[in-house]
């Protein structure tokens, strides 16, 4: 009995009266009728281990270790994570329809002239989390179309890929500096995204010069983060009147010093966020934000500061003062704030958003501290240049003033998880906009109050969870 006549006779077959049995035969009709193909089994051929809708092929994760000829209508094409190792010579010859190839993750070595020939519709190409080692210097040419390539995580230098001609928006690239020689990107004209996280890739720069970006003067978005940044000068990125987005977090031996050469820049730049997290060592002393550090921010267009991870303990006095006006979001989770004499100035800010939960989270003693090649002492320098060290919580919390200070177009706070232990006394907050507080996990033992002027509170979140 042929195929064709097992599909025609389970056809007739008495249904149960299970709804599911019915619905399980349905299943089995149909996987019947998709696995024969003139009497041979599907199975044998790769392309049935892939599911196809519409126009869209996801392959991905199914053991696959070669690509087989693929049909013509196809616009997206996913090969993730399996075991290919060779991309043959006009392999995609027939693709001249195809916008999304996903070549990632598998253990591709090498890229020759004519591997990626006919891909002239592709506008994304991943390629990253391979073991490519070679790549023709023509290979990348013949992609007309191209606007994002992923290439991060390969053995080939991301600096040695030819991209002439090719109007590129999105790169994902490795940057390596093996020596302290400072590396510069080449031209790409049209590009506005840039990413050369060490998170998800290879990132190894120690300094930054106005080179590295010279030749890219479009730039919106720039993420620079884990990449070992020791030193940055200014200019770096002054020329960038574009910028927009940049991320210099997760460099532990850039420190609050070495982020005035950013700030210095920021002013010539259309920047609206600033991620500048866990730029101090984890386990180092608690840090101080002065007003060098913030002066320079006054004259930007700065909508959204990330600071988390810093171990702040003092804000200098004033130092708030120089937060521009257009901004609106401050994230500073995880540092050690003792408020002290900077309280006043928080009412002469914009913000409406802040997150210090989680203050004094223990880090883990055993991570270890980022080699910096330009150390700092583990003080505070005053300026008439002598050290200081930072006082206590304890003897801060035995100053806590029962009145408090709120940016008055504030509307949403998170003081979550802060460990905060002590008596809720009577406070007089100042006149404020706030509606959302959430101050959960803390150990607030009792509440004599009265606590007032929240005259728009609406949600209130004390909640603390009992084990």
């Amino acid at each position: 009995m042929n195929g064709h006549q097992q599909l025609s006779k389970s056809v007739w077959r008495k249904p149960e009266s299970s709804g599911l049995m019915k619905n399980l035969i349905i299943v089995w009709l149909v996987q019947s009728y998709a696995n024969v193909v003139s009497g041979r089994l599907c199975p044998s051929d790769p392309l049935c281990q892939c599911t196809l809708f519409k126009q869209n092929m996801d392959c991905s994760d199914r053991n696959i270790t070669e690509i087989p000829a693929l049909q013509a209508h196809l616009i997206e094409i996913n090969f993730s994570g399996n075991t290919i190792k060779e991309v043959p010579d006009d392999v995609f010859y027939n693709n001249g329809l195809l916008e999304i190839l996903d070549l990632s993750h598998n253990l591709i070595s090498s890229l020759h002239q004519r591997s990626l020939y006919g891909l002239v519709n592709v506008k994304r190409l991943l390629l990253n989390n391979n073991y490519i080692s070679y790549v023709h210097c023509l290979t990348l040419t013949a992609l007309q179309s191209l606007i994002e390539l992923n290439f991060k995580m390969n053995l080939y230098d991301s600096l040695g890929l030819n991209v002439t001609g090719l109007t590129l928006i999105t790169a994902k690239l490795d940057f390596r500096q093996p020596t302290n020689m400072t590396r510069k990107f080449w031209s790409m004209p049209t590009l506005r995204n840039m990413d050369v996280s060490g998170v998800t890739g290879i990132c190894n720069v120690t300094t930054l010069t106005s080179e590295v970006f010279k030749l890219l003067p479009k730039l919106e978005t720039i993420n620079l983060s884990a990449c070992s940044i020791n030193y940055i000068y200014i200019g770096t990125f002054r020329k960038l009147s574009n910028l927009i987005h940049l991320d210099v977090s997760l460099n532990r031996c850039l420190k609050f010093s070495g982020l005035e050469n950013v700030t210095n820049d920021l002013p010539y730049t259309s920047i609206k966020t600033l991620n500048i997290n866990k730029i101090h060592q984890a386990n180092e002393f608690t840090t101080e934000i002065s007003i060098r550090h913030f002066q320079n921010l006054k004259n930007t267009t700065l909508e959204t500061l990330h600071i988390e991870g810093n171990r702040i303990q003092l804000v200098e006095s004033e130092a708030l003062l120089y937060i521009p006006k257009t901004m609106r979001n401050v994230f500073a989770a995880d540092n050690q704030f003792s408020f002290g004499g900077f309280i006043k100035d928080v009412l002469n800010i914009s913000i409406h958003f802040v997150n210090v939960s989680n203050m004094f989270t223990p880090h883990y003693p055993i991570e270890k501290p980022e080699i910096c090649d330009f150390p700092e002492d583990r003080c505070i320098r005053s300026e008439d240049g002598h050290k200081r060290y930072l006082h206590s919580l304890e003897e801060e919390q035995n100053n806590i003033q029962p009145s408090i200070s709120i940016p008055p177009n504030m509307t949403k706070v998170i003081y979550r998880g802060c460990n905060l232990r002590f008596e809720i006394p009577f406070l007089r907050v100042s006149s404020n906009k706030v509606k959302f507080i959430d101050a959960s996990f803390n150990i607030f033992y009792s509440w004599k109050g009265p606590v007032k002027s929240f005259n728009y509170l609406e949600y209130l979140d004390m909640y603390k969870r009992i084990k």
